[in-house]
């Protein structure tokens, strides 16, 4: 995808009138996957999960994108989180039957930086998502219209290059 795409993507979610609980999710599910570390199965069942649920699929990429940056940065108490479960001595007969399972290991839950980032991820969902749909509320009752009528909004909305460019990246 490129910039221009990219950016008309976030502009549309932004100012579009998709439903904000959609936009919402679509940010949320993105920091989770942003979040956890790529190459394991957890990466993959979150991909599924843009595809199963209807979220803004601009939305969850931009945001998968700025949260990998900042997962890189949650990299010590994920580990801190993630250790700290593995070696609870209560939860060794799950971590046990967990990894005799046949798919399961592809996860890598073992990893501590993994779990421990998927721990996040699922905690950090409901207060992103309800974070995000209320500033956006906010936003659009409030700067929408302001927005809208700036000169850049109207190029990026409705100049027929930008257009005429975006159909023919698409090829």
């Amino acid at each position: 995808m490129n910039p221009l795409a990219i950016l008309r993507s976030l502009l549309l979610s932004l100012q579009g009138d998709e439903d904000p609980r959609h936009v919402a999710a679509g940010f949320a599910l993105g920091a989770a996957w942003g979040l956890v570390p790529k190459g394991n199965l957890f990466s993959v069942l979150f991909i599924l999960f843009f595809f199963f649920f209807r979220v803004d699929k601009g939305m969850a990429m931009l945001s998968a994108l700025f949260f990998t940056a900042v997962g890189y940065l949650l990299d010590a108490p994920a580990h801190a989180i993630g250790s700290s479960l593995l070696h609870a001595g209560a939860l060794a007969p799950l971590w046990t039957w967990l990894y005799g399972l046949p798919i399961v290991p592809w996860t890598r839950f073992n990893n501590t930086v993994v779990l421990g980032s998927l721990v996040l991820g699922l905690l950090f969902f409901t207060p992103l998502y309800f974070g995000f749909q209320s500033v956006l509320l906010y936003y659009r009752a409030n700067y929408k219209e302001q927005v809208s009528r700036l000169p850049f909004m109207k190029a990026m909305m409705g100049l027929r290059i930008v257009t005429l460019y975006l159909s023919w990246t698409k090829r």
